[in-house]
């Protein structure tokens, strides 16, 4: 490809855009050429600063043979389509990149710090809606430049520390996460940045918690001079109940004034615990060997006995509503039939006259794994939440292995905030939307459900 003038397809078409072209917007469009290939070619002398190819669908190729690009919108369309022809120049120009829902969570767990290399001019990323629940080791390195990062509509537990070597920040949106706090290498970092050329910070539609490990970032919200969307965010106290962090702060010796106290029982008890600890260990140290061969009896034992263990269901499901059409159509046949798996879905298997909640009880604890099918309806249930707090102790005394999430026509930020508590040992699977992807979503499920001493059906 030397030369544009010259350019020819076999097969096909090809048009070259005029060099007076500054903004093309091709958002929202269906073309398709097929059999004939259509390409459109940017010449090496163009004024194309301003691309947008947002949620388009077509079968039209197109070349840059110089890339002048300025802004760049790709929203609703894989990342790759773009992505390939950046990598094809050295240098860019891009001054705004625009990838959202975009399954950029793709593209980090195969490039990793490699995404951005091409993208040392931009100042404004927008990567929301891509289901990133984090990053790889300095993502951002390769953008020195930048100054707005959009991150909303994600799964971030945190803040990425690595942006506390960008000095150029001045607008940071993390709203509709899954934060709980902002830990004070992120709060100092904000501090500065403020202080050197102003900053924004957007934070609501977070988990955030008002407890006694979180005074510090409840104090910082109502001192900072950083410009946040809000100061009055929602959060959760160590009771369970939901308030702001607005009235926390105006409450805040009422609320809080435990913590204190806990602070120097929490002094004393680790001094206490600590000579306790000395003690124990010059006990087993005089009795090191015969303690040694318990100890290895009672493993040999426990491994036998774990071996032995059967469950009466591979999969408990917990529901609400008439979704349960849904899970016998297209959960119970893949799962059943194809897999080998066996279910407990309640609307089908529980007898009618005994107590229900004794019934689930059972049936959880009888059960390798349990999926929590999170819809609308399931804000709406207790019986539900019953569930997830007997999930949570059969996880404690090891008769449950795995809790898996799977939410379906429901945004990440409507999920009860009660389940905020198994994040980290839960696995979230998003239901797509797309035909096209149920097969990364089965394939994912398939990895999940492998048993031991039983896998499920290749």
């Amino acid at each position: 490809m030397t030369s544009d003038s010259n350019f020819k397809i076999s097969g096909g078409s090809h048009v070259i855009l005029p060099a007076s072209l500054e903004k093309l917007d091709i958002s929202f469009t269906i073309v398709n050429t097929l059999p004939l290939s259509l390409l459109f070619i940017v010449p090496k002398i163009n004024n194309l600063t301003y691309l947008d190819i947002s949620y388009t669908n077509t079968t039209v190729t197109m070349i840059f043979m110089e890339l002048r690009l300025e802004t760049f919108i790709s929203a609703g369309t894989r990342y790759s389509l773009g992505w390939n022809e950046l990598n094809r120049f050295q240098e860019t120009n891009l001054k705004k990149i625009v990838l959202k829902d975009a399954t950029l969570n793709e593209g980090i767990d195969t490039y990793g710090n490699r995404l951005f290399m091409k993208c040392q001019s931009v100042k404004s990323l927008d990567i929301s809606k891509n289901s990133i629940w984090h990053f790889s080791d300095d993502l951002f390195k390769p953008m020195p430049n930048l100054s707005n990062l959009y991150l909303t509509n994600n799964f971030l537990q945190s803040i990425p520390e690595q942006l506390n070597t960008h000095t150029n920040i001045k607008v940071l949106d993390v709203r509709k996460n899954l934060l709980t706090t902002i830990n004070s290498l992120i709060r100092n970092w904000a501090d500065q940045m403020h202080e050197i050329h102003g900053m924004t910070l957007y934070l609501d539609g977070n988990a955030f918690m008002c407890n006694c490990d979180n005074l510090d970032f409840i104090r910082w919200i109502h001192t900072t001079k950083v410009d946040l969307d809000s100061r009055s965010n929602q959060c959760q106290l160590s009771n369970g109940s939901v308030t702001d962090t607005l009235i926390a702060y105006n409450s805040f010796s009422e609320l809080f004034s435990d913590c204190k106290s806990n602070m120097w029982l929490t002094f004393a008890s680790t001094l206490l615990s600590t000579c306790v600890t000395i003690s124990f260990l010059l006990l087993l140290y005089s009795k090191r060997w015969k303690i040694a061969f318990s100890i290895y009896g009672l493993i040999q034992r426990t491994i036998e006995k774990k071996v032995r263990k059967t469950y009466q269901y591979d999969v408990y499901m917990s529901y609400e509503g008439e979704i349960v059409i849904w899970i016998k159509n297209v959960l119970a046949p893949k799962f059943e039939d194809e897999w080998g798996l066996t279910m407990c879905i309640k609307d089908r298997d529980f007898l009618i006259g005994e107590s229900l909640l004794d019934t689930e009880a059972e049936c959880i604890k009888n059960s390798r794994y349990i999926i929590f099918l999170i819809t609308p309806e399931f804000k709406l249930s207790r019986d539900c939440l019953f569930e997830l707090d007997r999930a949570k102790y059969e996880t404690v005394t090891k008769n449950l292995d795995k809790i898996i999430v799977i939410t379906k026509d429901i945004l990440v930020t409507d999920i009860p905030h009660e389940f905020s508590y198994i994040w980290n040992y839960a696995y979230v699977v998003q239901w797509p939307k797309e035909e096209e992807d149920l097969n990364d979503t089965w394939r994912r499920l398939k990895m999940l459900l492998t048993v031991q001493n039983k896998q499920v059906a290749q």
